[in-house]
């Protein structure tokens, strides 16, 4: 992306000021590239864990199936 397109931005985190290739939003947060990357590093690891995931439903607990009774 050409220098023209970047916008000028004061980091969040830390205050280093950084360019970003898009208009940020009033109100959110933006981050120098070393604080996004720690920002990411953490959702990610979020993400990742077994814990954090929902179960997966059972064939009976499926809508398809418990139609498929109606069907008879």
């Amino acid at each position: 992306m050409s220098q023209q397109n970047r916008v000028q931005i004061k980091c969040s985190d830390c205050g280093k000021t950084d360019t970003v290739s898009f208009k940020p939003t009033p109100g959110k947060p933006v981050y120098c590239r070393d604080c996004l990357s720690k920002h990411r590093v953490k959702r990610t690891d979020s993400r990742d864990r077994v814990e954090n995931r929902s179960p997966v439903p059972s064939v009976e607990k499926q809508a398809w199936s418990r139609r498929q009774n109606n069907w008879k």
